[in-house]
């Protein structure tokens, strides 16, 4: 059978079990002397098991479809030399079928041809795919220890050299790390693009051990993400375990605030702009909006049209999602506010009527102070007859003091709580006397007010950020005082006579016991 011979090993296992190059085609070379197999050819692998996208096995196959007729079979030391993933050996027996070519083993050999055979080759693939899967995970597992432990596992990033400090893997500054932070520095600068620094630094043709400094456009992107520069490690999520960000061993070329603003702009989450004025004239409702499909706070910026004509919109940073136009938006808070003044000044046409109704109603507080005004009379009454009682020799003079202290303590209790009870005012008077002429004047105080009072205008108004302007449906995002006078717009717009109005004013916008004192 014409025969080619198949050797390959990987580091580890020459280096522990003694599977040399020289030693399986040695074995090989005396199986097909004794057998009479001609040697076609022999090809060397040194590449993982774990399938078949291998250079030499790529050159058996090529070789295959070019020669048909011309090799038998494929001979290894043993299955594992072969493959070691049960799934994928199983497809290529049947693509080395189409050619007419069997594979074959000299330590485990197998007859193809019977049906029994396949159990048995089934235990001699899958033995070598558990055992590699044992070494993956325990090699996973250990590089994510020694990397929680701040050591480095892999191949030094640009900049840095591999290393061990006290036994430890780590990483050292060599000769390319200021021309790492000079990226960086350039690139936070926010007036270049990244291809122009990518560029810049190429175009000085810095040089070092290893040769001229360079970057390639995707190389200076992952330079630009990798956090490695600030110092630190990411460690990747494991089973049950989440991603980690840990402090490694190794010293930063760069500070964690320079990362950050290059990232910034990389990720174009900043734009070239002037960023330390302030903006709140222009951007009034910066911070109170919120975008509904993505979850995140609607922000601001302006754009150039193809006319040349600057515009201002309020938007979320997503691509293809809904935008507000600055001076539409602003538009649509001055009808809110248009809207809460009219309704105030027209609630403050009942003010009269309204706190006769208060006074009226304000039975419990009445009760309570004449009760306590009661109770405090009949103490007194006790005191005078405790005071006969002992001018008469009916009680000692301990028992005297005794009951006396006990009696003029519960009068200073109750008088205590009558001076509380009739300095408390309703809450409800204290809203129709101070709150509603504020509210009544609120369009007005918007229409003079610079930036920052606007801000402060709108943070009395929404207790949350809003998501749409359809004031109408969204009461919930107001503060109880707002949506009492929305509530209350709703009353006074229905057909109902005078009284009904009054009474449904008082029961719509009178502060709930639980944010403010009861109303009497």
């Amino acid at each position: 059978m014409r025969t080619i011979i198949y050797k390959r090993v990987s580091t580890d296992d020459q280096a522990d079990r003694g599977y040399s190059l020289q030693h399986q085609e040695s074995v090989m070379r005396q199986y097909c002397e004794m057998n009479n197999y001609p040697i076609v050819n022999i090809y060397t692998e040194d590449f993982s098991g774990k399938d078949f996208n291998r250079p030499e096995w790529v050159k058996i196959i090529n070789y295959l479809k070019k020669n048909r007729g011309e090799v038998d079979q494929i001979l290894c030391l043993r299955w594992d030399r072969w493959s070691r993933n049960q799934y994928l050996a199983l497809k290529e027996i049947k693509t080395l079928e189409k050619y007419g070519v069997l594979i074959s083993t000299v330590e485990q050999p197998i007859d193809l041809s019977s049906p029994d055979s396949k159990v048995l080759l089934s235990l001699y693939l899958t033995l070598p795919e558990v055992e590699n899967d044992k070494n993956s995970i325990r090699t996973t597992e250990g590089m994510r220890r020694s990397r929680i432990e701040g050591c480095w596992t892999g191949a030094a990033p640009r900049g840095y050299d591999n290393c061990k400090i006290d036994n430890k893997s780590t990483l050292i500054p060599n000769e390319a790390a200021p021309y790492i932070k000079e990226c960086f520095e350039r690139f936070a600068l926010g007036i270049y693009s990244a291809n122009e620094v990518r560029k810049y630094i190429n175009g000085k043709k810095y040089s070092y051990k290893r040769g001229t400094f360079y970057l390639s456009k995707s190389t200076f992107y992952n330079t630009i993400r990798n956090i490695a520069y600030t110092g630190k490690i990411k460690v990747k999520a494991w089973k049950k375990e989440p991603e980690q960000i840990i402090v490694g061993r190794h010293p930063p070329i760069v500070s964690d605030v320079l990362f950050k603003r290059a990232n910034d702009y990389l990720e174009g989450r900043v734009r070239n702009c002037d960023f330390k004025s302030e903006k709140s004239d222009l951007y009034p409702l910066k911070g109170f909006m919120r975008c509904s499909k993505h979850d995140r706070a609607i922000t601001a910026y302006k754009c150039q049209s193809r006319n040349k004509t600057w515009h201002h919109y309020y938007l979320c940073t997503k691509p293809k999602c809904r935008r507000f136009r600055v001076d539409w938006a602003h538009e649509q808070i001055k009808n809110l506010l248009d809207k809460i003044s009219f309704t105030a000044g027209m609630v403050k046409v009942y003010k009269s009527q309204l706190e006769a109704l208060i006074d009226r109603e304000d039975v419990t507080r009445k009760t309570e102070i004449k009760r306590l005004n009661e109770s405090i009379e009949n103490y007194g009454r006790r005191q005078l007859k405790l005071q006969n009682s002992f001018l008469d020799g009916d009680i000692t003079s301990v028992d005297y003091n005794g009951m006396k202290s006990r009696i003029e303590s519960e009068i200073s209790e109750k008088k205590d709580q009558l001076s509380n009870l009739k300095s408390v005012k309703s809450p409800f008077k204290v809203y129709l006397n101070k709150t509603l002429p504020m509210i009544e004047n609120l369009s007005q105080y918007w229409d003079e007010a610079d930036g920052e009072t606007k801000r402060k205008i709108l943070g009395c108004i929404f207790k949350e950020n809003f998501e749409n302007f359809d004031f109408e449906s969204c009461n919930q995002i107001f503060t109880p005082e707002i949506e009492s006078i929305l509530l209350a717009s709703k009353v006074l717009r229905n057909d109902v006579n005078k009284k009904e109005v009054k009474n449904d004013l008082l029961s719509i916008m009178a502060p709930s016991p639980g944010l403010e004192p009861g109303t009497y």
